[in-house]
Parts: C-alpha cells; sequence; structure tokens
C-alpha cells in the first residue's frame, strides 16, 4: 500500500461521517459546488440518502464510544489494514478536539502507538503520527502524557531509521508539535540530542523533509539562546552553510531564514557564521547576483540581504574594536 494515500483520494474508501453538525454542512457545500453547473436537481440515490441517514444519526453518538471502537480495531490482529487506517483517520479528527485528546488518553488509547510504529504498513505508522500529532497540538495535558510514556526518543528514532519518506516526515510533525510552547518537550528532545536528528534530515534527499527540518530548526531558535548555543556546540552552523554551496533548490530559502533566526541577538552563531573557512559572505554576494530580478526568489534574496547585512556590521565592529 502507498504511503502518501489516503481517504478522499480515489481510494476507494467510503466518505468518512461528520463529526458535528459544523462537519455535515461542509460535507453538503462540498457536494454541491462539485455539481455546479447542472440546471437540473436528480433524486437522491437510495444509497447517498442511507449514507446521509447514516452521518446525521452518527451526530448523535459518543465521541468516548467511538473512539473506544477505534482503539479495539487497531488492537484487532484480525482487522485488515485499511479498516485500521480508517479507525486512525477517525481518532485524529477527534482528537483535533482538546477534551476528547485528553479522553484518548484517559481511556487507554495510547496503546495503540506500540502497535501502530510496529506495523508493515507505511500509512499505518504515519497515520498514528498524525494521531499524535492531533493530540499534543496546543495541548498541555497531551504533551505532558506524551512524554510520560517516552514517545519523543522514540518518534526521533522513527525519523531517523524509518524507510518511508512520509513517515520520516510525519514523525518530524509531530515532534514540532510536540515541542511547540512545551518547555519540557525542548528540554528532552535537547536532552536526546534532537538537533543531530534534525542534521540528518537534512542531509535526505527528501525535499518536503529537509525544508520542515530548517522550518523547525527556525521556530525552536526563536528567541531561545539556549538552543542557538546547542546549535553552535553541535556544528550546525557549519552544516548549515554547507547546503548553501549545493545545487539551488527551494530548501535554500528554508536554510537562509534559519540561519538569520539563529544569528540574530546572539554574537556567538553570527561570529560562527563570520568565519573565513566557511566562505559565507561570497555565498551570499553570489547568491544576490543570482537571484536578482527574479521574483519567484525575491523572499530568499531578502534573507541574503539581511544575513549579509549582519555580516558585515559585525565585521566593521571587529575591525574598529582592533583598532
Amino acid at each position: 500500500m502507498s504511503s502518501a494515500s489516503g481517504s478522499g483520494d480515489g481510494s476507494g474508501r467510503q466518505p468518512r461521517m461528520p463529526k458535528d453538525v459544523k462537519g455535515l454542512l461542509k460535507f453538503c457545500a462540498e457536494t454541491a459546488s462539485s455539481g455546479q453547473g447542472e440546471d437540473t436537481l436528480e433524486p437522491m440515490s437510495a444509497e447517498r440518502r442511507e449514507w446521509l441517514e447514516k452521518a446525521i444519526n452518527d451526530m448523535t453518538v459518543s465521541p468516548v464510544e467511538e473512539m473506544k471502537k477505534c482503539i479495539e480495531k487497531i488492537k484487532d490482529d484480525k482487522i485488515d489494514d485499511d479498516d485500521k487506517i480508517e479507525a486512525l483517520e477517525t481518532l485524529t479528527e477527534w482528537c483535533e478536539h482538546i477534551d476528547f485528546a485528553i479522553d484518548f488518553h484517559k481511556i487507554g488509547g495510547f496503546v495503540i502507538f506500540p502497535l501502530s510504529f510496529n506495523s508493515d504498513d507505511a500509512e499505518i505508522r504515519w497515520q498514528c503520527l498524525e494521531v499524535i500529532a492531533s493530540l499534543v497540538q496546543m495541548n498541555p495535558y497531551c504533551q505532558a502524557a506524551v512524554l510520560q510514556e517516552g514517545l519523543l526518543p522514540v518518534m526521533l528514532k522513527i525519523l531517523d531509521t524509518d524507510n518511508d519518506p512520509t513517515v520520516k516526515t510525519k514523525a518530524l510533525y509531530a515532534l514540532s508539535c510536540l515541542t511547540r510552547e512545551c518547555t519540557d518537550a525542548l528540554e528532552q528532545f535537547i536532552s536526546n540530542d534532537g538537533f543531530s536528528y534534525i542534521m540528518r534530515a537534512m542531509q535526505t534527499d527528501i525535499s518536503k523533509l529537509k525544508i520542515k527540518s530548517a522550518f523547525m530548526l527556525s521556530s525552536i531558535c526563536t528567541d531561545n539562546n539556549k538552543c542557538k548555543d546547542t546549535v553552535c556546540d553541535t556544528g550546525m552552523i557549519d552544516q548549515l552553510v554547507g547546503h548553501l554551496s549545493e545545487e539551488h533548490s527551494n530548501f535554500h530559502e528554508h536554510l537562509l531564514s534559519a540561519l538569520l533566526t539563529i544569528v540574530r541577538d546572539h554574537p556567538r552563531s553570527l561570529d560562527e557564521c563570520g568565519r573565513s573557512e566557511l566562505n559565507l559572505v561570497s555565498t551570499l554576494l553570489q547568491k544576490q547576483q543570482d537571484l536578482k530580478g527574479k521574483e519567484e526568489y525575491q523572499e530568499e534574496l531578502q534573507y541574503a540581504t539581511e544575513l549579509l547585512g549582519l555580516l558585515n556590521t559585525s565585521n566593521n565592529t571587529e575591525q574598529e574594536a582592533a583598532r
């Protein structure tokens, strides 16, 4: 089964039941828009009527009971993978609601994580990571529960060793959600050498993973000098600058954004970037020349210009101090 497949993309699975009136209205609007341009009204098919009636009835169900059913499906070895994937998708939707996410933990839902991570089906693995990302998104209770369960190092290992690109990318996404505005998660990320995992993710040939790794690095380092010090300690500055010498890609824009975030208000990292052996000033000057007049690269050009300005200001300051 393709790791990038999902519901509603031609996989043949039935549309999932809306969970509330808002979801039902959205479904009806999408259905109506798909028929634009047709002047005649046709009777609703028996199959569609049955589906709609079931959707309305299902809106009265208990979220906890529905989540329990999904958990049991995932635990059952006799259930086929497609049904387990659908159960994971449903859990992701329920867990977008903070209260239901907390309920998921309280009813023992975390038991599905090791089962799903050990699946041979890549989509089951990455759908499981989607559940975790949904759980911890701006949810302090679930962030603490995931940390207590020891899932952060597990997800780092998945990011590093899984052979499926989508699984790797979803692992990074879940880690990003977990560490966002959660000091304990960030501390655990650092203590588990998380920056080295990001460095290795940037060395892969998975474009989406590289870009998201740079974005996560920027997010973590924003206004956080401890993280910036760790970046310097691990030699990450050298790697980031080195990637700028590679063949140009969209990754470069995110690299420059990350470098800017790191060096702002952090003299140590700015000094690291200014080391003569890195030749960053020349690289940026060349980039200015290459990108000039290309509208699609204006943001990258802006980053390069700003970084170059900071480096030149630092060099001038050092020269003044040496006089």
